[in-house]
C-alpha cells in the first residue's frame, strides 16, 4: 500500500471511529426532537409511534409502605439501557392508569427507559401521607434490585405536582439514594409552609421573584377536605367537612355559625384556611396540633434536599396557578452550587399539563421558537441519563 493510500485509509477509519462516538449523542438529538413533537400533542401517536415498537407491559407486585404495591413494568422492545425511571402520579384518583401516566410511561420506554409506574395509595385518596415516602422508597429498591434489567445506580425519578415533594424525601433516603441517578420535580415545592402561604394568600416570594395573585377559592377547601384525617377531633373533622363541601360549591355561603361550633384543633386549621394575610401564616400554623406541623415537617424537602446524591431536574410551568415557581426556584438554588441541577421554567404548560398555542406565524417565534429550545435540551439531558449522563 502507497503513503498516499495509508493516509486515505488512516483518515477514513478515524472517520468512521468519530461517526460511531457521535452517532450516540445525534440519536439522541433526533430522540429529543421527536419526542418534542409528540409532548407538544400529548396524548397521541405521533413520529416516535411509526419508528419504535411498543414496550412490553407487565403488571408487579412487592411489598410497600406495610402492604402489597400494584405496579406496571414497562420493558423496551428492543431490550433496555440498563436505566429505569420510577413515574410517580400526582394527587389523583386514578393513579397508575391515567392516561397521561400511561402515554408518558409508553414513551419513555420506547425512548429505552425501563419504566415502573406504581399506585400511592395516599395520592390515589387525593392526601400526602409519610407512608407515600415509605412506598416511593419500597419501589426504589424494587427497580434497583435489576428489576426489568435495571443496573445498579441507575434509577430515576419523576414528580408531578404534590407528588414530587415525596419523590425527592425518598430520593434523598440514606438507604436507597445511592442507587438514585436522578430526580426530576415538575410543579414540586420546597416547603409546604410557603405552599399554605399561597393556597390561602396567593403570595409567593424568594430572593427578587414575588408577586400575589387571587387565591383558588376552589383549591382552598379541596385542600382542607382532603386532609381532614391530620385533624384529631372527629366531630371537629365532620364539621370543618360540612364547610369544605359547602365552600367548594359555594364560596360565598357563609361558615360562620357552624364556624362557632368548632374545637381548639378544628378552629386554628379553619382560622388558617380564611386567613388573607401572608405574614399572619407562620403565627397560625404554630398554633395548629403537633402532629399537623410534624406533618408539614416531614414531607417538605427543605429537610433532606442537601442529601439527595443524583441530578435534579427542576421544571414549572410560568406562571403557574396551582404551585408557586418560587417553590421550583428554591429547589434549585439549594442544589446550584453542586453544578448539578437542571432548571427549565416553561410557559408551554399549564401546571404539569402541556399547553402549546395554536401554530401561527406570530405563536412560532414568540412561543414556539424559544420554549422549544428549553424543552428539547430538558429531553435531551433526560434522555443522556440513558448512558449515565455521558456523551457516549
Amino acid at each position: 500500500m502507497t503513503r498516499k493510500r495509508r493516509k486515505a485509509f488512516g483518515a477514513a477509519i478515524a472517520l468512521v471511529g468519530l461517526l460511531a462516538l457521535a452517532w450516540p449523542v445525534a440519536w439522541d438529538a433526533i430522540l429529543s426532537g421527536l419526542l418534542l413533537v409528540q409532548i407538544a400533542t400529548p396524548l397521541h401517536p405521533g413520529p416516535l409511534h411509526r419508528i419504535t415498537d411498543g414496550p412490553a407491559r407487565q403488571g408487579v407486585t412487592f411489598p410497600g409502605g406495610g402492604r402489597e404495591m400494584v405496579a406496571t413494568l414497562y420493558r423496551p422492545s428492543r431490550g433496555g439501557s440498563g436505566a429505569g425511571i420510577i413515574l410517580v402520579h400526582g394527587v389523583n384518583e386514578t393513579g397508575k392508569d391515567d392516561d397521561r401516566i400511561v402515554w408518558l410511561a409508553d414513551l419513555l420506554a420506547r425512548s429505552g427507559f425501563t419504566v415502573l409506574t406504581p399506585d400511592f395509595l395516599g395520592f390515589k385518596s387525593l392526601t400526602l401521607r409519610p407512608s407515600d415516602v415509605e412506598e416511593l422508597v419500597a419501589s426504589i429498591r424494587y427497580l434497583a434490585g435489576r428489576a426489568g434489567g435495571v443496573a445498579p445506580g441507575r434509577v430515576g425519578l419523576i414528580g408531578f405536582s404534590y407528588g414530587a415533594g415525596p419523590t425527592i424525601i425518598a430520593a434523598a433516603d440514606a438507604r436507597v439514594r445511592d442507587q438514585v441517578q436522578f430526580v426530576v420535580s415538575f410543579g414540586g415545592y420546597y416547603d409546604l409552609l410557603n405552599v399554605i402561604t399561597f393556597i390561602t394568600t396567593g403570595y409567593y416570594e424568594f430572593g427578587d421573584v414575588r408577586g400575589r395573585t387571587v387565591p383558588n377559592e376552589y383549591s382552598r377547601w379541596i385542600f382542607l377536605r382532603y386532609n381532614l384525617e391530620l385533624i384529631p377531633s372527629v366531630r371537629d373533622r365532620e364539621i370543618l367537612k360540612e364547610i369544605a363541601e359547602a365552600k367548594a360549591k359555594n364560596p360565598a355561603v357563609d361558615a360562620g355559625p357552624l364556624a362557632a361550633t368548632l374545637g381548639p384543633e378544628g378552629r386554628a386549621a379553619y382560622e388558617l384556611l380564611v386567613n388573607r394575610d401572608p405574614g399572619r401564616v407562620p403565627v397560625l400554623v404554630a398554633g395548629l396540633g403537633p402532629g399537623i406541623r410534624e406533618h408539614i415537617r416531614f414531607l417538605s424537602p427543605l429537610r433532606v434536599i442537601r442529601d439527595l446524591r443524583g441530578r435534579l431536574f427542576v421544571v414549572h410551568s410560568d406562571p403557574d396557578d396551582y404551585m408557586p415557581k418560587t417553590e421550583s426556584l428554591r429547589l434549585a438554588a439549594a442544589l446550584e452550587s453542586r453544578g448539578n441541577v437542571h432548571l427549565a421554567l416553561l410557559k408551554v404548560f399549564d401546571h404539569v399539563r402541556p399547553n402549546f398555542p395554536k401554530l401561527a406565524v406570530d405563536s412560532f417565534f414568540r412561543v414556539y421558537l424559544p420554549e422549544g429550545r428549553k424543552v428539547f435540551w430538558l429531553v435531551f439531558d433526560l434522555l443522556r441519563q440513558r448512558r449515565q449522563g455521558r456523551w457516549v
